[in-house]
């Protein structure tokens, strides 16, 4: 089976580390193994998964049996003030990364984590064929509804929505560039603004699917 927005396939994973940071190939690393052991039904795996679920919606440090998933070494730079006990930038990246993959990847016989589409990209394919351009989609308003989020735990609360939406229709999601775009949504003074406009370069430069001509409807 294919998956829509799929770049690359899961069983020909990079052997060279891709551009991302090394929490973000961290958090990739980590899902293959999850992914690969859920569509084995692998108990550890399928359990593991179950839990990070779970812990969708909360904040890092609320839910303790996911440390394993959601702590590493790269994830707690060494330039960081360690006298704080406040997750870092990268902790909640990884965090909310892994707990939305879970949510993507439940019920799912296909790999729901894949290099290459981003958020813009995946939430156009949720526009059906035709979409007169004067008329709103109910994904386009949800989408222009991050504008007003800066806050990233309130942004992952509206991205658990979004990736529901893309899991029922089977669409992928690069969950390490998330990784890597949550991190400097927190770590940039204009962080949201610079990933939003990505997103809305993908989102909205995406070629339109057009709606089939009368003599192909005939």
């Amino acid at each position: 089976m294919t998956t829509k927005g799929q770049a690359v396939p899961e069983d020909a994973a990079p052997t060279t580390k891709p551009s991302l940071s090394a929490a973000a190939f961290v958090v990739h690393s980590r899902i293959r193994v999850l992914q690969e052991g859920a569509l084995a039904n692998r108990g550890a795996q399928v359990a593991g998964l179950a839990r990070l679920r779970r812990a969708a919606g909360k904040r890092p440090g609320e839910i303790t049996d996911i440390f394993e998933h959601t702590t590493a070494a790269e994830f707690t730079p060494r330039s960081e003030d360690r006298a704080s006990d406040e997750p870092t930038a990268q902790e909640t990246a990884a965090h909310i990364a892994l707990t939305l993959y879970a949510t993507h990847q439940q019920s799912q016989s296909e790999r729901m984590h894949q290099l290459g589409p981003g958020m813009g990209k995946a939430l156009r394919q949720l526009l059906p064929d035709g979409l007169p351009e004067e008329k709103i989609h109910p994904v386009q308003r949800r989408f222009q509804a991050l504008g007003g989020v800066d806050d990233v735990h309130a942004l992952a609360v509206q991205l658990r929505g979004l990736v529901q939406l893309l899991r029922a229709q089977h669409i992928c999601l690069d969950y390490a560039q998330l990784t890597d775009e949550l991190i400097r949504w927190q770590s940039d003074p204009l962080g949201p603004s610079k990933v939003r406009l990505r997103w809305g370069r993908d989102f909205y430069r995406a070629t339109p699917k057009k709606a089939p001509t009368a003599s192909a409807q005939a």
